[in-house]
């Protein structure tokens, strides 16, 4: 029977998902930070989705796979039509961002340059700050259309820019005429418009008949170098940030000293970032894989050219052939891409604490110098993050490892932090005698590389590692502390069940539970999960719901 229902396309039906994301940050009851915290999760969002669902509709589009799902011909129409709503979503993106985020920063004394209108009080220090901090790590790469085509790394923001040959001087020591009015030499142009000082080199394009050749370049951003925003002096009670290109694109001039600076672009290249295993592969197998697979990431098809949108069109032309760009990788954006980074904009105005979401609060019966061992033995305890914090966890943990009745640690591992507390306290409980068991799971989309890094670190220390299960994803987020007294007596164990990942950073963003308890049911469930993981028996469970073995309770 056919059915009467019309159904969205799953990868439109996402892309309305996160354009929920980005109208959160239209919500102004939320501090401030917080919503400028939605927009970078939309980025975000965004950047994963082409890399694995667009990149895989581009495959079967150009031919390269085969899918039961779509034709060559549906899967062109499914990318265009997924370029196109993006293209419509930016334009709510940068209004929401252009006349709602910034007016309420300035609202708040927090000035956010974002084009060329510099205060003449912050003129010398761009200059200062450019040629001592930024300067150095600066490395213009030519592009030409004949030659060998320069390599983009994936997300990375690179600067495009077009450049002409400074004309013959008509007299020794004197600037042609036409040079000195559109361009100053200096990295500032000193145009005083009442308002303030006019960077960057839009003031310096040739004129429409120059008979020069244009010469092009890309340049990477020193993102490893440089942070992104860049604090400037405070004046009164104002407070200044730039874009670190920005400061780029005001100082041109000093790096391409013998030409005239036309105009520059920020663009980025996205890659398929998606790894195609052998599933029924065994642990060692699956090890060998991903980490042969992980590498060729970062040199993946492209799967989308992002460009400053106001760029124009025979700029972007020339790109497009100099760097192979299929037109249907094309996809349009802001002056400032990558705005993911948005999450790590800096609050200069110390003063207001209402700006940033309040941090996640400590219990106060939890506190360090209180056994979270006695208090959950006498009765269950939930905990929600990220309003709760995630410090209760490591300090379960910690005092796991401290507690001499601490007989084995074991815990599940899907998403961890970079440098990761949890990590670093399972390394102490092994260093420290305990037998400490980790499950790791390689098959984390855009975590296998950290999670075998940090599961070769933990061997290395005396951890028992546990790999991925052929044909089995293992999204569980336990830990069981098992205890026995000292002399021999049975006393209680401990178990922790959560929705979250063990993970500090992510904890104060996302909404998650964790439960402790020592009930003997769930206690002994969650070792037979764990003997289940090791491939020792079949498992039985009476209490938990373990997806694939029970749908309901014994």
């Amino acid at each position: 029977m056919e059915s009467k229902y019309n159904y969205f396309k799953r990868d439109i039906s996402w892309l309305s998902f996160n354009y929920r994301v980005l109208l959160e940050a239209l919500d102004e009851r939320l501090p401030l930070y917080e919503r400028i915290n939605f927009i970078s999760i939309y980025s975000s969002n965004l950047e994963e989705f082409y890399k694995i669902r667009v990149a895989d509709h581009k495959a079967v589009a150009s031919g390269a796979t085969e899918s039961d799902e779509e034709t060559v011909q549906s899967a062109r129409e499914l990318v265009e039509e997924i370029n196109k709503e993006v293209t419509r979503q930016l334009d709510d993106r940068v209004r929401i961002y252009e006349q709602k985020i910034l007016p309420a920063l300035r609202k708040n004394h927090i000035i956010f340059y974002q084009d060329n209108h510099v205060e003449p009080f912050h003129q010398q220090f761009i200059k200062d700050f450019f040629r001592e901090e930024i300067f150095p790590y600066l490395q213009p790469v030519p592009v030409s259309k004949d030659k060998i085509v320069s390599f983009l790394r994936d997300n990375r923001l690179y600067l495009a820019i077009r450049v002409y040959p400074k004309k013959e001087e008509k007299n020794k020591g004197e600037e042609p005429k036409e040079n000195i009015e559109k361009y100053t030499g200096e990295c500032i142009n000193e145009r005083n418009d009442g308002e303030g000082i006019k960077v960057g080199m839009e003031a310096a394009r040739p004129n429409v008949t120059d008979l020069r050749q244009p010469l092009y370049f890309v340049m990477k951003q020193p993102y490893a170098k440089v942070p992104r925003f860049i604090e400037l002096p405070s004046r009164e009670k104002n407070h200044y940030l730039m874009f670190t290109e920005d400061i780029i694109k005001a100082n041109l001039n000093l790096i391409f000293p013998g030409y005239d600076v036309d105009s520059s672009y920020c663009i980025k290249i996205s890659r398929d970032a998606d790894i195609l295993i052998d599933d029924t592969a065994s642990s060692a197998d699956l090890v060998a894989q991903l980490k042969k697979k992980v590498k060729k990431r970062k040199i993946g098809d492209v799967c989308r050219f992002v460009y400053d949108r106001a760029m124009p069109s025979e700029f972007l032309d020339f790109l497009v052939d100099a760097f192979r760009i299929q037109r249907d990788e094309l996809v349009p954006g802001d002056k400032h891409l990558n705005l993911e980074d948005l999450r790590h904009l800096p609050n200069p105005n110390k003063s207001l604490h209402s700006l940033e979401k309040p941090k996640p609060m400590k219990l106060t019966v939890l506190d360090e110098k209180e056994s979270i061992f006695n208090y959950v033995a006498q009765k269950d305890l939930l905990l929600y993050y990220p309003y709760h914090s995630f410090e209760h966890f490591i300090h379960f943990l910690y005092e796991a490892v401290h507690n001499p009745e601490t007989r084995e640690i074991m815990v599940t591992q899907y998403r961890v932090a970079e440098n990761s507390a949890v990590i670093n306290t399972l390394i102490a409980a092994a260093q420290n005698g305990k037998k400490v068991t980790v499950f790791v799971e390689l098959k984390a989309r855009f975590d296998e590389e950290n999670n075998l890094a940090t599961a070769e670190m933990m061997q290395a220390a005396g951890i028992k590692i546990i790999y991925s299960i052929p044909g089995l994803k293992v999204h569980a987020k336990v830990a069981l502390i098992r205890r026995r007294g000292l002399n021999g007596e049975k006393i209680p164990s401990y178990a922790y069940i959560s929705t979250g990942n063990f993970n500090e950073k992510t904890a104060t963003l996302y909404a998650d539970c964790g439960l402790f308890t020592c009930r003997k049911e769930i206690v002994a469930d969650l070792y037979n999960l764990f003997r289940t993981l090791q491939g020792k028996e079949d498992p039985k469970f009476t209490t938990l719901l373990v997806a694939r073995f029970t749908s309901s309770p014994n």
